[in-house]
């Protein structure tokens, strides 16, 4: 084929997203932005030591349960993705995190979370060392009354098989090695 124009046809439209075939192959085309957070915990020499799962309801995972991180759409009054982060990170884990209090938080990039979709997921890490975990406030959904965030010794954390996790994590653990090298 020539032309740059791959042939794509909808074979299912939801209001979230729309399942595709583009050239043959068939993927999720989402309609809407969310972030991901992970909530991590320092040691006294600044290591990551925790990390924060959340125990999360979904019927498509065995045991009805997705070990993941903290994700959350971009809502209309969120005037930006760290805002949106800041927000999910209270609903879903409880903790609060001041608007001045933005040397907490790490952009790590965007992670496409599986091959079959053109989903990015932005996504943040918060550093919570020293904060107290309240009741997550959640958004009202049966989905998050269901869900649980909590903080997992690293070894234990990074033993999950859920990819948007352990990409997190990689690139936190990236981030903390190069800044301890710049120290050396």
């Amino acid at each position: 084929m020539e032309s740059n124009q791959l042939k794509t046809e909808i074979l299912f439209d939801h209001s979230g997203f729309s399942v595709v075939n583009i050239d043959g192959m068939v993927g999720i085309r989402m309609k809407k932005l969310s972030v991901a957070v992970l909530p991590y915990k320092t040691d006294n020499n600044g290591m990551v030591k925790e990390i924060g799962v959340l125990q999360e309801y979904n019927p498509l995972r065995p045991n009805n349960s997705a070990e993941t991180l903290i994700t959350g759409t971009i809502e209309y009054e969120d005037d930006s993705l760290l805002y949106t982060a800041r927000r999910e990170l209270k609903e879903e884990g409880g903790f609060e995190v001041k608007e001045d209090e933005n040397d907490r938080w790490l952009f790590l990039g965007g992670i496409f979370p599986y091959k079959d979709s053109d989903r990015l997921v932005p996504v943040f890490a918060c550093d919570v060392s020293r904060l107290e975990q309240g009741k997550a406030s959640g958004d009202g959904s049966d989905q998050e009354e269901k869900s649980k965030l909590i903080m997992l010794d690293v070894s234990k954390g990074i033993a999950s098989d859920d990819g948007l996790l352990l990409s997190a994590f990689l690139r936190l653990f990236n981030f903390m090695y190069a800044k301890t090298l710049d120290h050396v």
